[in-house]
């Protein structure tokens, strides 16, 4: 009965690794057999029709439960090495919280979904409800796999896994900093009385 790590990225702005964006939902299988394929294929088809873009998604799955080194057991993918555009922060993010029975540590999670895929507003100083992607994307993750495996939310250090009981979103913008891209220029001055100011491009 392993628990899975779905590791599910979507390619941005450019085909570099770093430039991927991911989100890792976890789901624990407790049928007689197990198929992390599909659930890899299941995942990426609804997050095709949830999130949709014009460039890579994939889906991998891993052992939440493995010893390292874990190679992914699952992998599924589309319009591989096409990067989506965008043209908001990649930084900017609506999370999605839940828990399994208590909100507390160790039973409470959160998946932050980038703004530009989720459909928010970015240009409101709040995020607006309903948002209709993330309140969509629910069901995706309580539905998959079906009666056999359960989205939840694992604990290492207790081992032991969660079945989502609760779930919301709230009206303030999330960052994810690591999101971000490289600068490729920067500002720089002196501060002498003849000060001067220069435009440095970056390798």
């Amino acid at each position: 009965m392993p628990i899975w790590r779905l590791q599910c990225s979507w390619q941005l702005d450019t085909a570099a690794p770093r430039d991927a964006v991911m989100i890792t939902p976890h789901f624990n299988d407790i049928g007689a057999t197990t198929d992390p394929q599909n659930l890899c294929d299941d995942m990426l088809a609804g997050l095709n029709t949830v999130f949709p873009t014009s460039g890579e998604i994939r889906v991998k799955a891993y052992d939440a439960q493995g010893s390292i080194p874990v190679y992914p057991q699952g992998d599924a993918v589309i319009r591989k090495g096409i990067p989506h555009a965008t043209n908001v922060p990649r930084e900017l993010a609506v999370c999605l919280s839940f828990y399994g029975e208590r909100n507390v540590p160790r039973q409470r999670g959160r998946l932050y979904i980038p703004a530009y895929l989720a459909g928010a507003d970015t240009a409101k100083l709040r995020p607006e409800a309903p948002i209709t992607r993330i309140e969509s994307f629910v069901p995706l993750l309580t539905g998959l796999g079906g009666a056999d495996v359960d989205w939840c939310v694992y604990s290492r250090r207790m081992d032991h896994a969660y079945s989502i009981t609760n779930w919301w979103y709230d009206d303030e913008w999330d960052v994810m900093r690591s999101r971000g891209m490289r600068p490729t220029s920067r500002v720089q001055g002196t501060t002498t009385e003849a000060g001067t100011t220069d435009l440095v491009p970056l390798a």
